[in-house]
């Protein structure tokens, strides 16, 4: 097989990920780097923070098979152009995925939403609500987010990192085993293979995007001043809704999924038990059936 033509079906390595990346040019100016791959509905994935849309390999191989499966980087990550200083903000990520949705010529997507990529989501919900979004959405699957903000029960890291001084040198100490250790400790049971770590470490570290986490973090300062308001745009929703959780999550696990599955009544929910914050790595199968809108045994 060709390493720079994987089959379909068949999940990249990261390298390869970011080969068959194309890239497109915002208006002000900024590189993004997306995939788009497979025929059929499109499915937007948004990843979280502080990855990138490697998150999404397993599922992207699996949801290929009859989808156009678009997966960006945001802006700061990933193979995306990460400036520095910058003030990245909510509102020029939806920005961006509007400009990428034009620029591909999509007019409706599924999206599917993570982490960071529910607050870009719920952005995108609202403008939907106000009738100001430039393209139409099918249905909405998120997975592991804090969408009811009360709920939300940051990581010490996280803590620190939003402090004006002091998280800027503890993003300048961000190592490679640092990195991991964090992500191994809000996943489940199943910790990052070192393959695993490597492939996302590929995209984290690209042009020194690990050193940028207390900028990209500012999500929360934003959240704080608007989560009222994206709730509100979910509460509007009027279309399928899927709740895909990992209960194993100790940032936006069980706690938030049953404040969320009060104030969301009418959405499906899927559950895993011994998963955690990433349920598309960590259970991609089962989360790649759930977007497809097969029926999924809870485990």
């Amino acid at each position: 097989m060709d390493a720079r033509k994987p089959e379909q079906g068949v999940p990249r390595s990261a390298w390869q990920w970011i080969e068959e990346s194309g890239t497109f040019t915002t208006s002000v100016g900024h590189r993004i780097a997306y995939r788009r791959r497979g025929q059929g509905p499109a499915v937007l994935l948004l990843h979280g923070f502080p990855t990138w849309s490697y998150d999404y390999a397993e599922v992207a191989a699996d949801l290929e098979d009859g989808h156009q499966v678009v997966t960006p980087d945001f802006l700061g990550y990933g193979a995306s152009d990460k400036p520095d200083p910058y003030d990245y903000t909510v509102t020029e990520s939806a920005d961006v995925v509007e400009e990428l949705i034009a620029h591909l010529s999509l007019g409706e997507v599924d999206l599917v939403v993570h982490d960071y990529g529910a607050i870009v989501g719920q952005e995108l919900l609202d403008r939907r609500r106000r009738d100001a979004l430039g393209f139409a959405v099918r249905r909405v699957t998120i997975l592991n987010c804090a969408i009811v903000y009360s709920a939300y029960r940051p990581t010490t890291l996280q803590k620190l990192l939003i402090k004006p001084v002091l998280g800027r040198f503890v993003a300048s100490r961000v190592t490679r085993s640092r990195a991991r250790a964090g992500l191994d400790a809000v996943r489940g049971a199943a910790k990052l293979t070192d393959a695993e770590f490597e492939n996302l470490w590929l995209g984290m570290s690209r042009d020194n995007g690990h050193r940028l986490a207390h900028r990209l973090i500012r999500y929360n300062a934003e959240r704080d001043l608007h989560h009222a308001r994206w709730e509100a745009a979910l509460l509007a929703w009027d279309g399928p809704l899927h709740l895909v959780w990992g209960l194993a999550d100790p940032v936006s696990g069980a706690h938030v999924l049953e404040r969320a599955a009060e104030l969301l009544p009418h959405a499906k929910v899927t559950t895993f038990e011994d998963v955690g914050h990433f349920p598309q790595s960590e259970s991609p199968r089962e989360v790649a059936a759930a977007i497809r809108g097969e029926c999924v045994r809870s485990r």
